[in-house]
């Protein structure tokens, strides 16, 4: 079963819409900086970031509406946290790009969306902890069940569960075809484009939803991501802080992002005369690491990403059939985070060490760091672009490679994409995807 992509949605620190994404990376703009004052709470950790700045949750920022869904959004986007209002507004671009509204109820319609674990904003919670002190002014849980919890919104959790944006997308858009969520940080987009086309292939779907939204830069996301992994140090210039594969890398740089796509069986997208925008030709995710004894590491499992990288980028070869010189580039996952950097950087060199020239790599995130699970989606959409253009955007930053990263990165806009790229993902436990998408020959 062949599955093709008919719509992109996005919504980036670049912009939101697929021009200005790509214009942005094309033109070597970066998205990186300074925090900005409602931000400034979180100044002992971080100083600058990656915003999207031209979304600002208002009804104009979901695209072209039709009146009724217009109205139905502007009224459930109050019980949306912003990683979902960011998805339902990919979603619906992607489904304006693709030129499909539907009047009625779809049962072969379905939705397969990612994102990060959602976090409640502590403003939500605060009366209700502040309702449950006692005399001395300490918490208490007694008085938070009997006190607190008066202070609670009845509808407060449902702000905040990562299932929400495929629940929302399906609901106000009458899909009633397979739905599903994958709580898979940084490596999701990836796998959603898999078991969408999965879903299709199966059968039980003639066209999908996929994609993925999600943020590092919220009250209590940034403290868990500075505690758990490698951040940019705050005195870096917000200008070059991110610099994957680069000598200088030294940590990843925070932003927010969200990127959908139309999956449909070519059957189904040449019968209602869509134009076809890439086609996708495999996918693949795989978790490799090792856990440790040692009473004094932060989390007992140690991810192997050198070899999950090796996983994900031999099997996407061999589901798909394509040898390595069949590959045009690789849209790196490029952290900007020494140990990752070296481990995808040994796992490109290994796999694709027959190649007849150096693999073309790319890394999006030089241009506005980790967009959380929104990344894999925002970068698939650049690569898709690439496919378009014939030629690569230039990674930013890029200077001089660092010890155990040499690559083929490319730092000019000349370089031909080819007909095909693999895009990498992963996330801070070792889950790591790969999507192979090509452009589409009838």
């Amino acid at each position: 079963m062949r599955t093709v992509i008919t719509g992109i949605g996005v919504i980036t620190p670049l912009g939101n819409s697929q021009e200005s994404l790509w214009e942005g990376l094309y033109s070597g703009r970066g998205a990186v900086e300074t925090l900005p004052e409602e931000w400034s709470a979180l100044n002992e950790i971080i100083h600058f970031g990656s915003f999207c700045k031209d979304f600002k949750g208002e009804i104009d920022d979901f695209g072209e509406l039709e009146k009724e869904l217009k109205r139905n959004i502007r009224k459930s986007a109050k019980i949306m946290c912003r990683e979902t209002q960011m998805a339902v507004a990919t979603a619906q671009k992607a489904l304006n790009h693709a030129g499909l509204a539907f009047t009625e109820p779809q049962q072969r319609v379905g939705i397969m969306f990612g994102s990060d674990y959602m976090l409640s904003d502590p403003r939500s919670t605060f009366g209700a902890f502040a309702a449950s002190r006692d005399e001395n002014g300490e918490f208490t849980i007694k008085k938070m069940g009997t006190e607190g919890k008066k202070m609670v919104a009845p509808l407060w959790l449902l702000v905040w569960l990562p299932n929400m944006p495929a629940c929302h997308i399906s609901i106000l858009n009458q899909f009633l075809g397979p739905c599903d969520s994958l709580t898979m940080n940084e490596a999701a987009a990836n796998a959603t484009l898999k078991y969408a086309h999965e879903t299709i292939a199966r059968g039980w779907a003639d066209a999908m939803v996929a994609g993925a939204t999600g943020t590092r830069i919220q009250a209590i996301r940034t403290w868990q991501t500075v505690i758990s992994e490698q951040i940019a140090p705050k005195d870096a210039d917000p200008e070059t802080a991110s610099c994957p594969f680069d000598k200088r890398h030294a940590g990843q740089v925070l932003g927010e992002g969200a990127g959908a796509f139309i999956l449909e069986s070519l059957e189904y997208a040449q019968a209602r005369g869509a134009k076809i925008e890439a086609e996708f030709l495999a996918g693949v995710d795989s978790m490799a690491g090792t856990h440790t004894t040692d009473p004094n590491a932060k989390f007992k499992l140690v991810p192997d990403y050198r070899q999950a990288f090796v996983n994900v980028l031999k099997r996407v070869l061999a589901d798909s059939g394509k040898s390595v010189d069949e590959i045009g580039f690789i849209h790196a996952h490029g952290l900007g985070v020494p140990e990752v950097d070296r481990a995808e950087a040994e796992a490109i060199r290994e796999v694709f060490a027959g190649r007849s020239t150096p693999i073309p790599v790319v890394a999006a995130k030089a241009a506005f760091g980790n967009l959380g699970a929104g990344s894999g989606a925002v970068e698939i959409a650049a690569g898709i672009g690439a496919l378009n253009h014939g030629v690569l955007f230039p990674t930013r930053n890029f200077q001089e490679p660092a010890e155990g990263c040499e690559l083929n990165i490319v730092t000019d806009t000349q370089t031909p994409a080819g007909d095909c790229f693999i895009n990498l993902s992963t996330n801070f436990q070792g889950q790591t995807s790969a999507a192979l998408i090509g452009k589409f020959r009838a």
